[in-house]
């Protein structure tokens, strides 16, 4: 008998001859048959050597590849609880992470046995798994490929799982402090498959290039097509030229990306060459889509564009606009999704906003996380009194119905006691025909506590003066919102997450401080 969350046991009873995944790397392919075979090793693996039971932890230090889908699935016929490590993080920032999760066993890539070996002198973990062999293997730690020859592929262990059991712990960014690991459910999982039902289909050919350390790679589209059957093509990392030979080869039907990443594609040399002929649609997230992104794709290639909102601890996907209102109700995130309820409340008071009037958003559902692990205190107080989840973003909604993140609650600035709100600046400064991308950050000031600071970076070959930016400000905003100094970058590529969002707090960093 088959447990109801062995996801690839049952995708091999129902189509084992299906492709379910490829590796575009190396141009490994597995059929749904395959990809289980090699996930009851993992687990078996994982039962017999490592003594892994249900609840345990497992985490990986790797890159995307198609052994991190084996050992997150090997984990889940387990009953363990599967949590990525971001590894861009430095052993000291790591070692936070797993001593707060103390894992069982840790899985790392030779890219980063650096990283890992420097962690094992600060980490509490109890077994060390190297993705890879000839001489990038710390000491003590078993060899994948050779535990694998040595396991049967025949099913694990029966673990009997509940709907409220963690599925995975995924660690939100935070700000200051040890950030905080959100638990995923299996029934949050259940609910964000039935959601996504509204988008993807069994069968469908999904190219991810997002890092799997983060619920856009792991949750969102991927998880959900391997429910439904589909084919993931996995890239390792994001990289321009392999996205587009990618679609020329894979033929997908949708891929997800952030704003900065389809300008990229845009302005490649090849965009209008790229073969988009078996596209339903694109999904972007991450920060609103410019409309001459929209366009573009439209008018070259038919392309339609889904955008939405998601959270770690909510969904992940939240909010969804869909391809037909994608001119029309351009910068918003859409309307909630099934099985999510939203509202905006004023955050002060609790009280419930009308129509246009900003407040914090608050979700209510089967899709909001249980809880952080290990933090009880926060957790007591993760829910108000009648269950519902306060996200600190602000956002309105329209009279129809359709909602817009006007900033996170903590990127708000006060200037001369009013509110500012940089995303309302930004929208303005993107109309700018000079300027390609603009963030906007508060930075102190003596007369008015803080003043706005535009951090631009301009088209291809254009020159533009302070002064012209800031006046083009005058009459589209009040005067307390004009930023009153620019700054220039090349990129904001050193300022992007693995998320795909703009990195306020580093940018607040290097551009924050009050002018001599």
């Amino acid at each position: 008998m088959v447990n109801q969350f062995d996801y690839l046991s049952k995708r091999n009873v129902y189509s084992p001859e299906a492709e379910a995944l490829v590796d575009v790397e190396t141009g490994k392919r597995y059929t749904y048959g395959e990809f289980n075979k090699r996930a009851n090793k993992v687990a078996n693996f994982l039962q017999q050597k490592v003594g892994l039971e249900k609840g345990d932890r497992l985490c990986v230090l790797a890159q995307n590849s198609l052994e991190f889908w084996e050992v997150f699935f090997g984990c889940q016929k387990c009953g363990g609880i599967f949590s990525p490590l971001n590894w861009r993080l430095v052993a000291r920032e790591l070692a936070g992470l797993v001593n707060d999760l103390t894992p069982s066993v840790l899985f790392y890539d030779a890219d980063l046995a650096k990283v890992a070996s420097d962690l094992k002198k600060e980490g509490a973990v109890d077994h060390w798994v190297s993705l890879s062999s000839g001489g990038t293997e710390i000491d003590g730690s078993f060899v994948y490929e050779e535990e694998m020859k040595s396991v049967e592929s025949s099913s694990p262990k029966a673990v009997s799982l509940a709907y409220e059991d963690p599925m995975g712990i995924v660690f939100t960014g935070g700000t200051t402090g040890l950030p905080k690991g959100a638990m995923i459910t299996y029934r949050q999982v259940a609910f964000n498959t039935l959601t996504t039902i509204r988008d993807i289909l069994p069968g469908d050919v999904y190219i991810n290039h997002l890092p799997l350390f983060h619920v856009g790679g792991l949750y969102v589209y991927a998880i959900p097509l391997f429910i439904l059957g589909g084919k993931v093509i996995q890239m390792k990392r994001w990289d321009l030229d392999t996205l587009i030979q990618v679609i020329n080869k894979e033929n997908p039907n949708f891929f997800f990306a952030v704003p900065t990443q389809y300008r990229m594609l845009m302005n490649h040399p090849d965009f209008e060459s790229i073969n988009f002929s078996n596209v339903r649609f694109l999904t972007s997230g991450g920060e609103p889509l410019p409309l001459d992104i929209i366009k573009t794709f439209r008018e070259k290639h038919g392309v339609k564009f889904k955008q939405g909102f998601g959270m770690t601890e909510v969904g992940p996907g939240c909010f969804a606009l869909d391809p037909w209102d994608a001119e029309r109700k351009v910068g918003s995130i859409g309307t909630p999704n099934f099985f999510i309820d939203a509202k905006a409340v004023d955050p002060e008071t609790g009280k419930d906003c009308k129509a246009n009037e900003v407040g914090e958003l608050l979700f209510k559902g089967p899709t909001v996380t249980i809880g952080y692990w290990n933090r009880p205190e926060m957790n007591k107080t993760l829910l108000d009194d009648e269950g519902w989840f306060r996200t600190g973003d602000m956002v309105y909604f329209d009279d129809e119905g359709y909602y817009y993140v006007v900033d996170r609650v903590k990127d708000m600035f006060i200037s001369g006691g009013e509110n500012v709100y940089p995303r309302e600046i930004e929208k303005v400064l993107e109309q700018h025909p000079k300027i390609a991308e603009v963030q906007v950050i508060g930075v102190p000031d003596p007369k008015w506590g803080e003043v706005g600071r535009a951090v631009v970076v301009l088209k291809q070959g254009q020159e533009a003066s302070e002064e012209e930016i800031l006046n083009f400000c005058t009459d589209k905003l009040a005067k307390f919102k004009i930023p009153k100094s620019v700054v220039y970058v090349d990129s904001f590529t050193p300022y992007i997450s693995g998320a795909g969002k703009i990195l306020k707090r580093k940018l607040r960093e290097d551009f924050g401080k009050e002018e001599k």
